[in-house]
């Protein structure tokens, strides 16, 4: 009996030591589970820690002439169709860093940004932090976006001035709004290749009616990215407080309207930026470019 005792004491304690290994072999596993899921998750050798919680968008591109391309959505975002705002991260499908000029029509690009897209259409994505070449594609693959292409695109009048985009962000949403011309000054080559030109004469900005001016309602102080269809040689900006519009000549003379205030305008990767645009003026943009020198005007209110 004794003995038999003996060998129970044996078999629970034999079973106890099994039962503890089994206990330890599963808690290796589930650390190193977790170990691995957090390694396929982190960022990679040479991305930034940011990326990791980037918004991934995957996208064809498409070139359009040799400074505009348009980014067809694939996947979850199929159909979507924007430009972007690329960074110096920017790598091919091996990995290695290359510029922009080095992709080609049909690659399959993955994106990763802030997610806010500027409402207009096609949509502007300017948050983008990293894009890599997800697939290399063939150029045959973009055809099928052909109409959207020929929909966006068509060939500059070279008799018209550039126009005019203002962008900015809010806590609310990323916009784009349309900025109205005025007069301008403007030379060209026509058909045969001569020199021709035409001058639009406008009145002073603050005569200009509400229509004109498309308001841009503001809750808050913001940047604002000028976007011209062309690139401007110079930008000069000046403003002044919305109410003076009520006493304006309505003649537009300049001579009998008040000076306005120079407003400093910043360049933000390579495009002109109006810092601190606040509600309760109006604004008029001045655009030099190679072929002669346009206006533009906005009215901001709350």
């Amino acid at each position: 009996m004794e003995n038999m005792d003996h060998k129970r004491k044996i078999w629970y304690i034999a079973a106890g030591v099994a039962a503890l290994l089994l206990l330890i072999v599963a808690a290796a596993v589930a650390v190193n589970g977790s170990r691995k899921s957090k390694t396929e998750n982190a960022p990679q050798e040479g991305e930034d820690s940011s990326d990791a919680e980037s918004v991934v968008m995957t996208a064809m591109y498409i070139p359009i002439t040799e400074e505009s391309f348009l980014l067809v959505g694939q996947g979850d975002n199929d159909g979507t169709v924007f430009t972007a705002t690329f960074p110096e991260e920017l790598y091919d499908a091996d990995g290695n860093k290359i510029t922009l000029d080095r992709l080609e029509r049909g690659n399959i690009l993955r994106i990763y940004g802030n997610g806010i897209m500027l409402e207009s259409y096609p949509g502007q994505y300017p948050g983008v932090d990293r894009v890599e070449v997800a697939e290399e594609g063939k150029p045959s693959d973009a055809d099928q976006y052909q109409d959207i292409v020929d929909a966006f695109y068509q060939e500059p009048d070279p008799s018209e001035p550039p126009a005019l985009n203002g962008e900015y962000t809010t806590d609310l949403a990323a916009v784009s709004t349309r900025i109205s011309r005025g007069g301008y000054e403007w030379t060209w080559l026509d058909e045969d290749g001569a020199t021709a030109g035409a001058v639009a004469d406008s009145s002073h900005v603050l005569t200009w009616d509400e229509e004109l001016l498309n308001p841009v309602r503001l809750k808050e102080a913001v940047d604002m990215t000028l976007s011209f269809s062309r690139e401007p040689e110079e930008v000069t900006v000046v403003r002044w407080p919305a109410d003076l519009r009520d006493t304006a000549d309505a003649a537009g003379v300049q001579d009998s309207m008040p000076e306005g205030e120079a407003v400093k305008v910043e360049t933000v990767e390579g495009k002109p930026v109006i810092p601190g645009v606040e509600a309760g003026y109006v604004y008029l943009v001045t655009g030099i470019f190679e072929n002669g020198r346009a206006e533009y005007g906005f009215l901001t209110t709350e």
